[in-house]
């Protein structure tokens, strides 16, 4: 069984929670599939497979992290932020199924797809950032950027964008 579901909370909490989700042992009930004297598995007439009496096993339950994040920065960052991220080439790439999910987050988050940036694909990741950020072992998908206003800001004295 999969339950699909989302925090939300202070960080040092959400590590806590992490850690007790993924340490969690459950019973695991199966039978075994019993073979013949020459290490094949029987089948019965109708050609299932035949089965041993039932046993319990203990299971590690796996939490397996399928996040949404927002990364906030300047503006005329967005090269830079793709190509620290390795993604400067192929920002618009995703697996078929995470681009039907793609769309309804971006409609329900109010943002855009990323502008199609034909130069910024044909440059090196060092041409564009001399920042780096680790990316082995996972996969980062690009679903939209949402611009904030720039505009006057009495109360912190500055015109600036919105961060």
């Amino acid at each position: 069984m999969h339950l699909i579901l989302a925090t939300r909370g202070i960080q040092q909490q959400i590590n806590v929670w992490k850690m007790f989700m993924q340490s969690q042992m459950f019973d695991w009930k199966r039978q075994p599939l019993l073979k013949d004297k020459k290490g094949n598995f029987k089948k019965d007439k109708n050609g299932n497979y035949m089965r041993g009496k039932e046993e319990y096993t203990r299971v590690q339950g796996a939490l397996r992290p399928i996040q949404l994040w927002e990364y906030v920065f300047p503006q005329e960052s967005l090269q830079e932020v793709l190509a620290m991220m390795d993604r400067h080439k192929n920002y618009d790439v995703m697996r078929p199924e995470m681009a039907k999910v793609a769309w309804i987050l971006r409609k329900g988050m109010g943002a855009k797809k990323i502008p199609d940036m034909p130069d910024l694909k044909k440059k090196e990741m060092h041409e564009v950032t001399q920042k780096f950020i680790p990316t082995s072992g996972i996969a980062s998908y690009m679903i939209g950027i949402r611009e904030d206003p720039i505009q006057d800001y009495p109360n912190y004295g500055f015109y600036q964008e919105g961060l």
